[in-house]
């Protein structure tokens, strides 16, 4: 058993060149149409780079990581939302991108900012003029975020709507009479409000009993409504206008999740995409004309609710839809689609320096202990046979109400270099198979979600190449939580983990939630304060199951992670030693909840080297 270690090993055997890509997002075209900003870490760290649309990136420094860059509506400034340490207490500033000249907005300590939903594409926070910026921030009560309008020009702001939960602005009206905010109480559970910035009227538009998704994207250029997505009255998202009247219009009403759209500058053309295991369907329209599917794209992912990870396309000034495209056999990268035309170019090449030889996965089904389908993404090493020789690593990704894409994943491309096979599950709680497979997990972590992934790794007995015997276990946040629950409460199945950043005891977790996520923490994961889900809280943690632990396991954790404290891999840590149980633990100082650049590699390389030391 290691000691913990206070540095990453340089533990790069394994990493096989899946690390040299490099990472985009959030691209957004220039309002004159001629050029375009996105960020990206050729540099090391998260940064906005402008171009031309055809040609070289140029660098434009900011301190600490940028998290979203938006164009001032005349395209003189960039509006960047920066996270200084990893710890998410994120500030905002305008930038001068010809000079790199920073002038900082709001840059207090211990505040967080937001200009639309946290970790998306969306929100709009410019009035059309430029005059108003719109944000969200915690400075009143770091429990809420409140709604702000700063005038640009005299530098006096105001309050628009005090929160007492999650309000962040999405967008100013055309007319700039009215601001749209989201309330974001869960992932499934949301209002949408219209604020009179002359009365100080606040409206709310969507009345409703029980849950229900609101994702809106754009205003009709009339003002009189929005472009959403919806799940009202549906179980999938749908494609609808919502007026300020409340009356809702379908647009598109497929039997999947329609997760976001663009409207064009001029307001005569629409682009949505839907989710289809995972995959991007994108449509478009010219408006109140039939529905087309985009031609002329790889397959891959494209959309995303909120546009998380920066999956939200934009239409630029002439009409042509910008794509941040993920692939499964290659890194993302983006494309310009000519809509009418069918045919799209591909302005970036960040995998130009990846190995050839990209593994997809393909889509197969477990079935759960309950009788729920639980779709799942294989992937098969280029070296596996048809003898059962081959060991796998189940992933479970984070949220838990995210879902597993099939898009370029560096870990799992390293561990297929190494002979072993990835099966990453969509268990219950995961989005993008509608409102009920989604909030199945509410209030029932490490219950039916442990017995999914029970199901999705006895699917592998039916896997020709794959070796039932010797299985590993990995994820990150919520995905560390459910590696440590595999392997303390179904000990048999596992011959390796690794937890990164995973709460090991749910109570303890409720407790530190960053402030603006405790109002969720009873509906989402259970009430502290109520003896019956205490018991049951405690009893699914893995803090109280360490004693049936038989796997080894490795414990990572970033030092600044404001998500998930330290402690709760450190606790964990300290009970699998005191009990003798094979185990290390990693602390990654000044690293927040995500992955950084600098030590990407070895952290791979670490964690490849784990699962290929044990399941040997």
């Amino acid at each position: 058993m290691d000691g913990p270690a206070r540095q990453v090993d340089e533990a790069l055997d394994g990493t096989a060149g899946w690390t040299d890509f490099e990472w985009l997002t959030g691209a957004e075209p220039s309002p004159d149409g001629r050029g375009l900003v996105y960020i990206s870490d050729a540099s090391g760290r998260p940064q906005p780079w402008v171009s031309t649309l055809d040609g070289p990136p140029r660098h434009v420094e900011v301190a600490g990581s940028v998290r979203r860059c938006v164009w001032r509506p005349d395209g003189t400034r960039l509006l960047v939302l920066t996270d200084p340490d990893g710890g998410e207490d994120h500030r905002l500033a305008e930038v001068d991108p010809g000079t790199g000249e920073v002038r900082w907005l709001v840059a207090e300590d211990g505040v967080r900012c937001e200009i639309g939903t946290p970790h998306g594409s969306n929100g709009r926070p410019y009035s059309p003029d430029g005059a108003l910026l719109a944000y969200a921030s915690n400075a009143r009560d770091r429990e809420v975020f409140d709604v702000l309008v700063r005038d640009l020009r005299t530098g006096d702001e105001r309050i628009v709507l005090p929160g007492d939960d999650r309000y962040l602005p999405i967008g100013f009206s055309p007319d700039a009479r009215l601001l749209l905010v989201l309330r974001l109480h869960q992932n499934t559970e949301q209002d949408l409000f219209a604020c009179d910035l002359a009365t100080g009227e606040v409206r709310l538009l969507t009345p409703h009993d029980g849950p229900a998704k609101y994702h809106p994207f754009a205003w009709l250029p009339d003002s009189s409504g929005v472009y959403l997505c919806t799940t009202r009255g549906r179980d999938f998202l749908g494609l609808a206008t919502l007026s300020l009247d409340g009356e809702l219009t379908w647009l598109d009403t497929p039997e999947a999740d329609v997760e976001g759209g663009a409207l064009s500058p001029d307001g005569t053309r629409l682009a949505w995409g839907l989710n289809e295991d995972g995959y991007t369907r994108l449509r478009w329209a010219e408006v109140g004309g039939p529905p087309a599917d985009v031609t002329g794209l790889p397959r891959g992912v494209a959309v995303t609710e909120f546009g998380l990870d920066g999956f939200a396309p934009r239409f630029t000034a002439s009409g042509e839809l910008l794509v941040q495209l993920g692939r499964p056999d290659g890194a993302t990268d983006l494309f310009l689609a000519d809509l009418p035309r069918g045919e799209a170019r591909q302005l970036t090449d960040c995998g130009a320096r990846l190995p050839d030889a990209v593994v997809p996965p393909t889509l197969v089904h477990a079935t759960s202990a309950d009788g729920e389908t639980v779709p799942c993404l294989l992937y098969r090493p280029p070296s596996a046979g048809a003898d059962r020789a081959t060991p796998v690593v189940v992933s479970v990704h984070g949220g838990p109400e995210y879902q597993a894409k099939p898009v370029f994943d560096p870990l799992v491309q390293s561990l297929l270099a190494r002979g072993i096979g990835v099966l990453a599950p969509n268990f219950r709680g995961s989005s993008g198979y509608g409102l009920r497979y989604q909030r199945l997990i509410y209030r029932d972590w490490g219950g039916g979600d442990l017995a999914d992934l029970e199901a999705s790794a006895r699917l592998l007995d039916d896997v020709p190449w794959a070796d039932p015997t010797r299985l590993g276990v990995h994820g990150a946040s919520y995905g560390g939580f459910a590696a440590l629950s595999c392997l303390t409460r179904l000990p048999h199945l596992w011959r390796a983990g690794v937890s990164e950043c995973g709460p090991s005891d749910l109570l303890s977790d409720i407790e530190g939630f960053p402030p603006t996520w405790r109002k969720r923490a009873v509906d989402w994961i259970g009430d502290p304060d109520d003896p019956v889900d205490v018991a049951v809280l405690t009893e699914r943690s893995p803090l109280r199951n360490a004693h049936r632990l038989t796997a080894p396991v490795l414990l990572m954790h970033g030092e600044n992670d404001a998500n998930v404290d330290p402690a709760e891999s450190e606790r964990m840590y300290g009970r699998l030693r005191e009990l003798g149980k094979p185990t290390r633990l990693v602390l990654h100082p000044g690293v927040g909840h995500e992955w950084a650049r600098e030590g990407l590699a070895a952290t791979i390389g670490l964690i490849v080297s784990w699962f290929a030391d044990h399941l040997r």
